[in-house]
């Protein structure tokens, strides 16, 4: 019986270790103090938990139509799993970066 118990209780901690997995996720950002880590509620299930945002720094800010295309993937991926934001139009895009919250 006690066997059984602590079964369960493992079975149901890696369920808890994967649902936090599939939908936790972070950014980090870049200020002139170091690097600042923003951790969020992803809006779909993912592995992927770090996520890139070309924004997230106090350099110049880039129109998104100047992004490099591994920049603007992962600007998708990220508007995509934290805001929602299905797209990779310069509207969509647009959109969602207007909805990130300030890093400084």
């Amino acid at each position: 019986m006690r066997g059984t118990k602590s079964y369960l209780g493992l079975v149901l901690g890696v369920c808890v270790v994967i649902t936090a997995i599939l939908y936790t996720g972070y950014v980090k950002s870049y200020l002139d103090e170091g690097v600042q880590t923003t951790f969020f509620f992803k809006q779909y299930p993912t592995l992927q938990m770090e996520f890139h945002d070309p924004f997230a720094s106090e350099g110049d800010d880039v129109p998104i139509d100047q992004l490099r295309r591994a920049d603007r993937a992962a600007f998708a991926d990220y508007c995509k799993y934290r805001f929602g934001v299905v797209g990779n139009s310069t509207q969509s895009l647009d959109k969602c970066k207007k909805g990130i919250p300030a890093y400084l």
